[in-house]
């Protein structure tokens, strides 16, 4: 039993390097990128449920830091969904732009705060699963506390969601 348990431990730790994640994350934190500076990802998501699997695949993140606190985003995805009874789809998705905005800068007592408006463009095609077939919007306040070497971040805020049949929708993280 302990021989496994140290086995076990070894190639957690030799395979750690290999669990590195980075962009898109679900939440976000207030920090803009810095003035005049790219940050340029390739990244993939994918999603299973009961319908199947969908997600983007690649997916093209740039961030730009336009002006002091004030980062311009852009992801553009192509998309797949793969229903269980149905043909696989792939094809662009919604394109999502945002723009990152810090108005507290971080003190000894208080955190950094920001907003980051999304908006989902409808261009995906709705008729093939690839697109929502409407605008989204997205509302947040996030926050960020660093204490030492530790920081923490998170926030919510509020999915708008238009379209007959679809609802509206909180989020925190």
């Amino acid at each position: 039993m302990m021989i496994r348990s140290i086995a076990t431990l070894l190639s957690i730790v030799a395979t750690a390097t290999l669990a590195w994640a980075g962009p898109p994350f679900t939440t976000d934190d207030p920090e803009p990128v810095e003035y005049q500076h790219w940050e340029v990802y390739l990244a993939s998501r994918s999603f299973h449920d009961k319908g199947g699997w969908s997600g983007t695949s690649p997916e093209l993140e740039v961030n730009y830091g336009a002006i002091p606190n004030l980062q311009l985003h852009l992801i553009a995805p192509v998309t797949f969904v793969a229903p269980p009874h149905d043909s696989r789809r792939f094809g662009y998705g919604d394109t999502e732009l945002g723009a990152k905005y810090r108005f507290v800068e971080e003190t000894e007592f208080l955190p950094q705060i920001g907003t980051f408006p999304l908006i989902e463009l409808p261009s995906g095609d709705r008729e093939r699963g690839l697109g929502s077939g409407h605008a989204q919007v997205f509302l947040p306040i996030w926050l960020q506390k660093s204490f030492g070497p530790w920081t923490t971040y998170g926030g919510g805020g509020y999915w708008f969601n238009p379209g007959k049949d679809n609802h509206d929708w909180g989020f925190i993280g």
